[in-house]
């Protein structure tokens, strides 16, 4: 067979393909759409997920199915999603551990940025640093004053090492230049006992879990990590306001696929999501979870995804967390 045919039987075999794929996306969707959330249930990615999967439904044309797919920090749910066909049949609701993971695992199987095809960011929940009541803190630059004067004699809780909460913390600590030690817990629950218990003197922490011992009066809002404050808690300064100006570390939750789907198809689930977080009950119920709504679109996630990414690079590299 001459070089001639081959070429012509090479072009011929790629222009099918381009048109199985054109054809496919054209008519999707026509079948029901899997949407996995690789954290436990009651975490805002979680009930995200559940309340705009209605919706996501209503806009496509089919059913939006939840699965949850829990395990090793998000991975486990996030390579399914790697590892499915790429034709946007398989979403996954995705949150800070996607942009953590590719610096925080020295193993990891697959690279989330190019592996994940971003769809939509959806909200972001702010962070809070809290202290008991008793303290003698009142304002974070009364904390940091006293981090200063007490270097490693002041520890902090977070729900777990490697969380977006704790590298907030580390990059707290690193703006301000203080050594305050970090005390892992397991599970947000028992981080904050172990800060109302007197075992730690503060604590990161993401708002929503973190408004009922606020409003109690059993702990005290220094400030919030978002670049502007809570709704929530109006009174409470942003870090970024205590003297560490462009702070921001939030809790965010977007959609993303499998990389490879084609960009018909990406739209589709774009402007689908769109539709969804502009309905008023959508809006009020991840609302009333702390959730500030933020839609960005494919392009402008992916834009947002690389800032995070090297954000919590740095944070990972300042507080040497690493996982095998």
């Amino acid at each position: 067979m001459g070089q001639t045919v081959r070429n012509v039987l090479r072009i011929t075999v790629t222009l099918a393909a381009l048109a199985l794929a054109h054809a496919a996306s054209a008519q999707y969707p026509s079948k029901p759409i899997r949407y996995i959330v690789p954290f436990p249930p009651g975490g805002i990615a979680d009930i995200a997920a559940r309340v705009i999967s209605p919706k996501l439904a209503e806009a496509l044309g089919q059913p939006v199915v939840v699965e949850q797919r829990v395990g090793a920090g998000g991975n486990i749910g996030a390579e399914a999603v790697v590892r499915a066909e790429p034709d946007g049949y398989t979403l996954l609701s995705a949150a800070p551990p996607v942009a953590i993971a590719q610096s925080l695992y020295r193993h990891l199987s697959f690279n989330p940025r190019r592996d994940l095809a971003p769809v939509a960011l959806i909200g972001e929940v702010p962070n809070v640093l809290v202290v008991r009541a008793d303290s003698k803190a009142n304002t974070l630059g009364e904390l940091i004053e006293m981090a200063r004067r007490n270097p490693g004699k002041l520890d902090y809780s977070s729900l777990a090492a490697g969380t977006s909460v704790h590298l907030a913390a580390e990059m707290l600590k690193h703006r301000a230049q203080v050594f305050i030690v970090h005390i892992p817990y397991r599970g947000a629950p028992q981080a904050m006992m172990g800060l109302l218990g007197g075992e730690v003197d503060m604590m990161m922490d993401a708002l929503p879990p973190s408004l009922e011992q606020i409003r109690a009066g059993k702990t005290r809002a220094l400030a919030v990590t978002s670049a502007q404050r809570a709704p929530q808690l109006p009174n409470v300064p942003t870090i970024a306001e205590s003297g560490f100006p462009g702070f921001e570390v939030t809790g965010w939750v977007g959609i993303s696929t499998t990389a490879g789907t084609p960009p018909a198809t990406i739209a589709k689930l774009e402007a689908a999501a769109r539709k969804a977080l502009a309905n008023p009950e959508v809006a009020s119920l991840l609302q009333r979870q702390g959730m500030a709504l933020r839609f960005l679109g494919a392009k402008e996630f992916g834009a947002f995804l690389d800032t995070e990414i090297a954000k919590f690079a740095d944070a990972v590299k300042y507080s040497g967390a690493t996982v095998d």
